[in-house]
């Protein structure tokens, strides 16, 4: 490996290293030093080993003191230590750090706090937060939130939830790569205060407000997706894209096209470079000038990493111009992974860097030769079209572990669309930025640019629409274990390597190819499964919500509600899809709501669609409600049977027994969803069993026949822990071992209730909590119950065999 890029390496690795081990930034400096004390020391060869180990030292020391940072932001341990944060709005002072985000019915700000008062005094405070106006008056001044201004006002914060689950990342990796600590809400935008922001930032946020009504301009006659598509192409806005159309096209593999990349900055510095020719004799200036241009866009479109690594590598690639140097591109990628390292050593651990990265290695690697000698126009069309196939190959293929891994996600759409869809942005991008900058002095040019850079943004939304007519085209994988995904990479370089031997290549291509098939297939998912003769009851932690797998002895599964979902998060696919492969499970027996409330059913509709249950359960239908609806047009496209279940149904699984002890069947046709008509299960195993209440309060649970309860009960507690449920009559009745409360941090209806937890303290049941303990896994044999929350420490409880 040559000498820089053996540096490169070394830093890189000493910086991963620091980010993720639990070294104290002291100890690594130490270790810097003393390494370097010895190379002064020791012989020449000996003296490089220890340079480099100085080297590796000294950037484990600084990505330990990033990372000591952000696993305590100030601002989440101060709310942290606020116990009364949720009672009043606290009064908080920052800088907005993006253009404002409007949404149906709020605006969304991003900003980094500097202060916050507190008690009638101003108190230092940092962290980025997450702020959503309340209100319609929002939307008519959303132009005056603006990056860079700084605003104040009152807002009521929480932290960031930390979702420990199956299958999910743990609480310190969730530290790590979180951008924002916090969340709030402003109650009026008549309570903001806004003052300008400097000069550049005042310029950049009206060239951004320029594009914005110039492409409202000129893009009106079209659909709403195309002028979403034009400004995100343009300004790297993709607030505007619908939520069905960026879930499309990440499953066709194109998204990236809509987000500024290195695709858009190389485009500009490209056209930059040669329009300069036509007035510029020398190419160090040509160079100057286009880097002044490129420096000048990021600073428009915003500091976003992928924007921030695009415009690196052209600064850098432009000053080597200027300097004379002709770095290869294996050189440029080194240089520029090493100064984002060095400015932010967690991006190390930010999935974008790994696709960027990763695509850009693996072109380099596989699809970057010299053209041959005299190759004639057709030749060289031929060779053109030969390399970007084999370009489009590589990244996807190097892209296939992280895809599976972080997204759960396999597509190979992308290698065709890829074709369509780069082209495409390249013509929105060009086509777009001639009728904003040209259509008011020019209207007929205007129109033409925006009518082609209109009919190219359509061909992107329209190819991506493959992967609906060919699903197999893009599925769902589960994540692959660390070990696969290493003998992927591992395998993949040993294949490369030219020099190794043809024995050695071959072992590589095949331990490549085994890879490939697990990540694929994930053939060891079923090793996750309870032991035999083992019943598990999994309580996820979905937040403020509720969703639970029950697997019975015989290898079926059955998912009991599903969470909740919001514009940018399914509990479904983020939470439950994970949790339920980490468990071990393919598919499910049949998926359960206990009442279509939407923190109950909203992650209902992904479930099905992945995991094609065979029924559907409910209690009382609601026609009219929309959720359930959308529920059931999935549960028509797998093939599943709806059920309507009443009290004395049930079901017979082997030892295990399934019993509806609420609702009774309905008299009326509901017109809206009831917390006292959820499904109310009784589950049997053994000398233990599980009572599953749902959201029912005080009357539903004076009806229940809890007679002939088993020896050792197991409690969901009704309606997260709220006080209108688990009465007292109740406690006293079913005399719970274990309580199980499904509720989120810091949520704003207090769940779970003081009252709850001391009627459950009383009456001598263990309580967990999804907010404290983080996701509950319950086992039990029919005679011994195991509990393991994934925080803290769990409990065994033991029923003797009858006649012991």
């Amino acid at each position: 490996m040559p000498a820089n890029l053996l540096v490169v390496a070394i830093v890189l690795a000493g910086t991963a290293s620091g980010a993720l081990a639990t070294m104290s930034p002291r100890t690594a400096w130490a270790a810097a030093i003393a390494s370097a004390s010895w190379a002064l020391l020791l012989e020449r060869r000996a003296r490089r080993g220890c340079l480099l180990a100085a080297l590796f030292a000294a950037a484990a020391g600084h990505a330990a003191g990033a990372r000591d940072s952000a696993l305590a932001p100030p601002l989440a341990a101060w709310l942290d230590r606020q116990p009364a944060r949720d009672a009043a709005p606290i009064e908080v002072d920052g800088t907005l750090t993006e253009d404002a985000s409007p949404g149906e019915a709020e605006v969304r700000l991003t900003m980094d706090v500097a202060r916050v008062r507190h008690e009638a005094a101003w108190q230092p405070m940092t962290g980025r937060i997450h702020v959503f106006v309340a209100g319609q008056f929002g939307h008519d001044i959303v132009r005056e939130w603006t990056a860079g201004r700084r605003i104040r006002a009152p807002v009521r914060l929480r932290p960031v939830p930390v979702l420990l689950n199956p299958g999910g990342p743990s609480a310190r990796w969730q530290a790590l790569t979180r951008r924002v600590v916090a969340t709030g809400t402003i109650k009026s935008a008549l309570l903001i205060e806004v003052a300008r922001a400097p000069l550049w930032d005042e310029a950049a946020a009206r060239v951004r407000a320029a594009v914005r009504r110039g492409v409202a301009r000129w893009f009106a006659p079209y659909p709403p997706d195309v002028a979403a598509i034009v400004t995100a192409v343009l300004i790297g806005d993709r607030a505007g894209i619908d939520e069905a159309v960026e879930e499309r096209l990440q499953r066709a593999g194109t998204y990236h096209v809509v987000a500024i990349s290195g695709g858009n900055v190389a485009l500009l510095t490209a056209a930059a470079y040669l329009a300069l020719r036509l007035v510029v004799r020398s190419h160090r200036w040509r160079a100057a000038a286009a880097l002044v241009l490129v420096v000048t866009y990021g600073w428009i479109v915003g500091g976003d990493p992928s924007v921030t690594r695009a415009v690196a590598a052209a600064c850098l690639y432009l000053v080597s111009v200027m300097a004379g140097l002709a770095l290869a591109p294996m050189t440029v990628v080194a240089l520029v992974a090493l100064a984002i390292a060095i400015a932010d050593p967690l991006a190390v651990l930010n999935a974008g860097q790994w696709l960027t990265f990763g695509a850009t290695l693996a072109i380099v690697l596989v699809a970057g030769r010299p053209p041959p000698h005299g190759e004639t126009r057709r030749g060289v069309l031929g060779r053109a079209v030969r390399d970007v196939w084999r370009a489009t190959i590589a990244a996807e293929l190097a892209l296939l572990p992280v895809g599976a891994a972080l997204f759960a996600r396999v597509s190979v759409a992308g290698l065709g669309l890829n074709f369509v869809a780069v082209p495409m942005m390249t013509v929105v991008q060009a086509s777009a930025a001639v009728a904003v900058t040209s259509g008011g002095v020019l209207p007929m040019v205007g129109r033409t640019a925006a009518s082609v850079a209109a009919v190219a943004a359509y061909a992107i939304l329209e190819s991506a629409r493959l992967v609906d007519l060919v699903p197999w085209l893009s599925w769902r994988v589960p994540p692959p274990p660390l070990a696969i995904v290493l003998l992927f990479y591992l395998g993949g370089a040993g294949w490369l390597h030219a020099t190794a031997r043809i024995a050695r290549r071959r072992a590589a291509a095949a331990a490549f190819l085994v890879a490939i098939v697990f990540i694929v297939s994930a053939p060891l998912t079923s090793c996750a499964r309870p032991p035999d003769g083992w019943l598990r009851l999994t309580m996820f932690d979905v937040g403020q919500g509720e969703a639970m797998l029950l697997q019975v002895p015989g290898g079926l599964a059955f998912l009991i509600d599903a969470g909740g979902r919001t514009t940018r998060f399914d509990s479904g696919e983020r939470i439950l899809m994970p949790g339920v492969w980490a468990s071990g499970e393919r598919r499910l027996r049949a998926l359960a709501f206990s009442h279509a409330d939407l923190d109950h059913i909203g992650g209902a509709e992904a479930m099905t669609r992945q995991f094609g249950p065979a029924e559907i359960w409910e209690g009382v239908p609601v026609p009219p409600h929309r959720e359930r609806a959308a529920l059931v047009a999935a549960a028509d496209e797998r093939r599943s049977t709806w059920r309507t279940l009443q009290r004395g149904d049930g079901l017979r699984v082997g030892s295990v027994s399934l019993t509806v002890l609420h609702p009774p069947l309905a008299d009326w046709e509901r017109q809206r969803v009831r917390n006292d008509d959820s499904l109310v299960l009784r589950v049997r195993y053994g000398d233990v069993e599980m009572l599953l209440t749902g959201d029912v309060g005080a009357e539903v649970e004076q009806a229940l026949d809890l007679a002939d309860a088993a020896p050792l009960r197991v409690l969901k507690v009704g309606h997260h822990g709220s006080r209108s449920s688990t009465t007292r009559e109740l406690v006293e009745r079913y005399e719970p071992d274990v309580a199980l409360i499904s509720a989120g941090r810091g949520n704003p209806f207090g769940h779970p209730s003081a009252d709850v937890l001391r009627r459950l303290e009383h009456a001598g049941a263990r309580v967990y909590r999804t907010d404290r303990d983080g996701a509950i896994i319950v086992e039990t044999d029919g005679h011994v119950v195991r509990v393991r929350p994934m925080r803290g420490p769990g409990r065994t409880v033991r029923v003797w065999p009858s006649g012991a």
